[in-house]
C-alpha cells in the first residue's frame, strides 16, 4: 500500500508540475483576428486547435479574440469601420504576435498591419487560394487552407460511377470565390469524366428549387456558406441540411464540420488540426524563432470521413469505402470483437484496474480530508455562534441558507437549523424591517452593491426594540457569480444611548452657556425694575389703579427672575448646599404635599424603602426635581384619571446598565416615578428635556421642568431615563450615587448685635440700580453712602474703616471685581461684613475663600430679600 501511495504520490506531482511551470511562464501577448463569428464551427473548431496548443506552452499567454462578421456583413462595407474601431482600441495595446483565421481577416491584416501593428509577425491559418504575392509583405507565415479536390472527387466517382455531372453550391464571399477558384484549377483534370456547373449567387430557395430537377447522373459539392433569410442567419450546417432535405442526389464536401449535417462525406478537412498547426508555428515565433525561418505550410490537414446515415440511405457498403476511413453515426457492434479491439479491452481493462487502485487511495485519503473539513466546519460553526453579532447568509432568492446563534435566539428559535429555506417574512414579525431587509437583499444581487453599517430599528421575538448596524455583502463562488447574501447585525442600543446622552449634555451645555451670558444683565435690569417699582408703589394711593398697575409690574419682574433662576438651574446648578441627604424623606414630604391637592380621580402610591443610604445632594434641588415628576404625572391624569406611583430604593447597577446611563458600576438610590395615563409619543421623547420644550398650553409651564430634572441630576453626578410602562404611561428612573454620612454644612456667622441704624457702603456700575437700590435702602431706615467706583470705595473705607457698619457691593464690576473689593476691604477692616450682589450663580464658588463675605444675594432681589440678608448679617431684631 506504501508503494501505490508513493506512486500516486509520483503520478500527482508530475501533473502538478507542468501547471506550477505555467503558471510562472513569460506573459505573451496574442491578437487573433477571426474573419467571421463566434458560432461558425469552421474557424470555431480552428480556435479550438489553437487553444489546445497554446494553452499547453509554457508561456502565460493572453489571447485575445476579435470577430469580423464577414459572414454577416460584406467585407467592403465594414472595413473602414474596424480600421477606425481597432486604431483607437489597439493603440496602446503591444501584441508578440497577431494570428489571423481565413481570408478576409489575412487581408484586411495584411493591408493595415503597418498602421495597427507594426513589425509585429504575422500567422495566418484557413487561407484559401494564396497567391505569392500575398507574402511581399514578409514577416509572416501560416498554413494554407488546402483541401485535396481530387481525392473527394475520386471516391464520389468510385462509390457514384454513374455520375457525370457536379453541381457546386456556394456564395460569392472571398473565402468562397477562393475556394471556388481551387475547384476551377483541378475540374481540368475531370474534364472527360464531369460537366460542372456553378450555383454561387443563387438565393437558398433558388437553390432548394432548381435541386428539385437535378437529373440522376449529377452530385453536389457543398461549399460553406451562411444565408440570410427573412432577416434571419442560417449557418452552413443548417443550409446544407435545408438543401440535403430537397435532395434526391448525393451531397459531397471537403469541410470536417459539415458531417452529420446531410453530405455524404468525402477527404474533409480538420479545422482543429489546421489551428494546431497555426499555433505551433505561433510558439516557434514566441520562442525567437525568425518568421523567414518557418516556411507556410500547404499539406491538407484531414482524413475521409462519412456518414453512415446517408450511406444508408443511399446503398452505400461500408466495404466500398476507402481504407482506415472515419464513419460517424454506425451502430455499435454485437458480433466478435478482433483481436486488436480485444487486446485493445484488455489493456485499457488493465488501465482501469490501476485506476481503481489510485481511485481507492484517494478515496481513503478524501475520507481524511473529509473528516478535517467536517472538523473545521464544527470549529467554524462554533466560532460563528461565539459572535455575539446578528450573523445570516440567504440564497439569492432570499430564503434563508444559515444563521449563527445569536441571530436565531434574537427572534426567537432555539436551533439555527429551523431557519433555513424561509424567508425574513417567515422569521421576523417587524414587517417593515423584514420588507426593507427583502428590498436590501434584492439591492444586493442586482446591483452587486454592499450596505455598510446601516442603522435600521427591529423588533426581537418579544416585541422589544433594539438599534441594529446592519452590513450586506454579496456572497460569490469561485467563477465570480452572485449566489446570495451575507448579512451582519451588531446591537448598538447601548451606543446609541450614550450617543443620545452626549448629545443631549452638549445640548445643555451650549444653552447654559448662552444662559449664564445673558443672565448677569437681564438679573441687572430686573432688579432695576424690581427696586424702582417698589419705591413707585411706597409713593402712590395702595387702592389706586396705579399702585395695581405697579404691583402687576413687580409681580411679572419677580416671575422673570425666577425664569431666569430656572434657567441657571438645569444649565449650571448650584452645589453650594450639597450636604448629606436623605432621599426618600424629601420624596415623602413632596408626596405628601402632591397627595393633599390631588383630585378623587387620581391615586398616589408611594414606597419609600429602610434604610436608605445618604446622598451627597442638594435637599431643595431634590424636592424640585421630585415635585416636577409628580407634577407632570399629574398633568397627564387629570382628565381620565388615574394611579401615580412614587418609589425610593437602592439599586445595583451592572457595567451595561450602569454604561447605558453614563455612570459608573455600582450601589445607587434609584427613584422611580410612573403613571398609567397615556405615555409620552415615540416621536417626541429625544425631545422632552430640551429647554422651553412643552406640549402644554403656554400658561400652564415654561417648559423648564424636565430641563431642569435633566440638569440638576447631572450636577449630581446621577442618571435619569424614560420609558414606556407596560400597558401605558410613562416611567421615569433616577439614579443617584450613594454617598457617606459626613458633610461640611456653610454656616455664616453674624457681627454680633448693632444698635441705631446701620451705615451701608452700596457699591455698583449699573447706573439704575445706582440710583434704585440706595434710596430702598434708606426707605428701610438705613443710612448710605452709594459709589460707582470700587477704587474709590476702597479708598474711602480705608480712610475711614469704622464708618461703615456693612458693605453691599456687585460682583461683575469694570476694572476690579466685587471679590477683588472684597479682598482689598479685608486688608484695612478685617472684621467689616461684605453681601456680594451679582446675576450669576458661580459668585458662590468665587465668594467660597474669603471670610467677610458673609452672604451672597443673586439678583433680581426686592426690599424683602434685601431685609432678609441684612438683617441675618448684622444681627438686627
Amino acid at each position: 500500500m506504501k508503494s501505490v501511495r508513493f506512486a500516486f504520490i509520483l503520478g500527482l506531482l508530475a501533473c502538478l508540475l507542468p501547471c506550477m511551470a505555467h503558471a510562472e511562464g513569460e506573459k505573451k501577448n496574442v491578437l487573433y483576428l477571426n474573419s467571421y463569428h463566434h458560432g461558425y464551427r469552421w474557424s470555431d473548431s480552428i480556435l479550438e486547435g489553437v487553444r489546445s496548443v497554446l494553452d499547453e506552452s509554457e508561456y502565460k499567454i493572453d489571447l485575445q479574440i476579435e470577430y469580423m462578421d464577414a459572414k454577416k456583413f460584406n467585407y467592403e462595407d465594414v472595413t473602414g469601420m474596424l480600421l477606425r474601431l481597432y486604431k483607437e482600441k489597439f493603440a496602446e495595446e503591444r501584441f508578440d504576435v497577431v494570428m489571423v483565421s481565413d481570408n478576409d481577416a489575412f487581408t484586411f491584416a495584411s493591408q493595415y498591419r503597418d498602421i495597427l501593428f507594426p513589425g509585429v509577425p504575422l500567422v495566418f491559418c484557413g487561407v484559401n487560394a494564396l497567391k505569392d504575392y500575398m507574402l511581399t509583405g514578409g514577416n509572416l507565415t501560416g498554413v494554407v487552407e488546402n483541401f485535396d479536390m481530387r481525392l473527394t472527387l475520386d471516391v464520389a466517382l468510385k462509390l457514384h460511377p454513374d455520375k457525370r455531372r457536379m453541381v457546386v453550391v456556394g456564395d460569392e464571399s472571398t473565402a468562397g470565390l477562393a475556394i471556388k477558384r481551387q475547384i476551377e484549377a483541378v475540374v481540368p483534370l475531370y474534364k472527360d469524366r464531369l460537366e460542372v456547373e456553378y450555383w454561387t449567387h443563387f438565393s437558398l430557395g433558388m437553390v432548394q428549387e432548381r435541386i428539385e430537377d437535378l437529373p440522376p447522373d449529377a452530385f453536389l459539392f457543398f461549399i460553406p456558406y451562411y444565408q440570410t433569410v427573412d432577416g434571419k442567419s442560417y449557418t452552413a450546417e443548417e443550409v446544407m441540411e435545408s438543401i440535403s432535405q430537397h435532395s434526391r442526389v448525393p451531397i459531397y464536401t471537403a469541410w470536417e464540420f459539415l458531417l452529420g449535417h446531410g453530405a455524404v462525406g468525402g477527404w474533409l478537412l480538420s479545422g482543429f488540426r489546421h489551428g494546431q498547426v497555426a499555433a505551433s508555428m505561433t510558439l516557434q515565433v514566441l520562442d525567437g524563432k525568425t518568421v523567414s525561418e518557418i516556411p507556410v505550410s500547404h499539406e491538407p490537414t484531414g482524413e475521409y470521413s462519412f456518414d453512415y446515415n446517408v450511406m444508408q440511405r443511399l446503398e452505400i457498403k461500408e466495404k466500398q469505402l476507402p481504407e482506415g476511413s472515419h464513419i460517424i453515426n454506425a451502430p455499435k457492434a454485437f458480433y466478435e470483437l478482433p483481436k486488436e479491439v480485444f487486446w485493445t479491452i484488455m489493456i485499457a481493462l488493465f488501465v482501469l484496474l490501476v485506476v481503481m487502485v489510485f481511485l481507492v487511495v484517494a478515496m481513503i485519503e478524501r475520507r481524511k480530508v473529509e473528516r478535517k473539513i467536517k472538523d473545521q466546519l464544527a470549529f467554524q460553526e462554533t466560532l460563528m455562534d461565539a459572535v455575539p453579532q446578528l450573523v445570516s447568509w440567504k440564497d439569492v432568492g432570499g430564503r434563508f441558507l444559515g444563521t449563527n446563534r445569536a441571530f436565531a435566539n434574537f427572534f426567537g428559535y432555539r436551533d439555527s437549523g429551523t431557519i433555513v429555506s424561509k424567508t425574513n417574512a417567515e422569521v421576523m414579525n417587524d414587517h417593515n424591517y423584514a420588507t426593507w431587509s427583502s428590498a436590501a437583499d434584492r439591492s444586493v444581487v442586482d446591483n452587486q452593491n454592499a450596505y455598510r453599517k446601516v442603522r435600521r430599528k427591529l423588533a426581537d421575538a418579544q416585541g422589544n426594540f433594539a438599534w441594529i448596524e446592519v452590513s450586506k455583502v454579496p456572497i460569490r463562488d469561485q467563477s465570480g457569480q452572485i449566489v446570495g447574501v451575507l448579512t451582519t447585525g451588531e446591537n448598538i442600543t447601548k451606543e446609541r444611548n450614550l450617543e443620545k446622552q452626549l448629545l443631549q449634555s452638549q445640548k445643555m451645555e451650549a444653552i447654559g452657556t448662552l444662559a449664564g451670558g445673558i443672565a448677569h444683565d437681564f438679573n441687572n435690569i430686573l432688579t432695576s425694575i424690581i427696586n424702582s417699582t417698589e419705591l413707585a408703589v411706597g409713593d402712590v394711593d395702595p387702592d389706586s389703579v396705579t399702585s395695581k398697575d405697579l404691583n402687576r409690574v413687580l409681580k411679572a419682574a419677580r416671575r422673570g427672575g425666577r425664569v431666569v433662576k430656572q434657567i441657571l438651574a438645569f444649565s449650571r446648578p448650584s452645589t453650594e448646599g450639597f450636604r448629606p441627604t436623605d432621599v426618600g424623606g424629601v420624596v415623602s414630604e413632596v408626596i405628601g404635599l402632591m397627595e393633599a391637592s390631588m383630585p378623587g380621580n387620581i391615586e398616589v402610591r408611594s414606597a419609600v424603602d429602610s434604610p436608605l443610604a445618604c446622598v451627597h445632594a442638594d435637599p431643595t434641588q431634590i424636592h424640585q426635581v421630585a415635585m416636577n415628576l409628580c407634577t407632570n404625572a399629574f398633568h397627564a391624569l387629570r382628565e381620565t384619571g388615574g394611579l401615580i406611583e412614587v418609589r425610593v430604593e437602592m439599586a445595583e447597577l451592572g457595567e451595561d446598565n450602569a454604561g447605558m446611563l453614563g455612570l459608573s458600576p455600582g450601589e445607587y438610590v434609584r427613584m422611580v416615578v410612573e403613571d398609567n395615563g397615556p405615555g409620552i409619543p415615540p416621536g417626541i421623547v429625544d425631545k422632552i428635556f430640551d429647554p422651553f420644550f412643552s406640549t402644554k398650553d403656554k400658561t400652564e409651564g415654561t417648559g423648564l421642568g424636565l430641563a431642569v430634572v435633566h440638569g440638576i441630576i447631572r450636577s449630581h453626578k446621577g442618571g435619569l431615563q424614560v420609558y414606556p410602562r407596560p400597558g401605558g404611561g410613562t416611567v421615569f428612573e433616577i439614579y443617584l450615587p450613594k454617598g457617606d454620612k459626613s458633610g461640611n454644612d456653610f454656616t455664616c456667622v453674624g457681627t454680633g448685635k448693632v444698635t441705631g441704624g446701620a451705615h451701608i457702603l452700596f457699591v455698583e456700575d449699573d447706573e439704575d440700580q445706582l440710583l434704585t437700590t440706595p434710596r430702598l435702602l434708606k426707605v428701610m431706615g438705613y443710612e448710605v453712602t452709594a459709589e460707582r467706583d470700587p477704587e474709590r470705595a476702597s479708598r474711602i473705607v480705608a480712610g475711614n474703616p469704622g464708618l461703615f457698619d456693612l458693605i453691599i457691593t456687585d460682583y461683575d464690576m469694570p476694572g476690579m471685581s466685587g471679590t477683588e473689593f472684597a479682598r482689598l476691604v479685608a486688608g484695612v477692616a478685617p472684621k467689616l461684613p461684605v453681601v456680594l450682589v451679582s446675576g450669576r450663580e458661580d459668585a458662590a464658588m468665587a465668594a467660597a475663600s474669603l471670610p467677610n463675605i458673609r452672604q451672597v444675594v443673586i439678583k433680581p432681589y426686592d426690599k424683602n430679600d434685601l431685609t432678609a440678608v441684612i438683617t441675618s448679617v448684622l444681627d438686627i431684631e
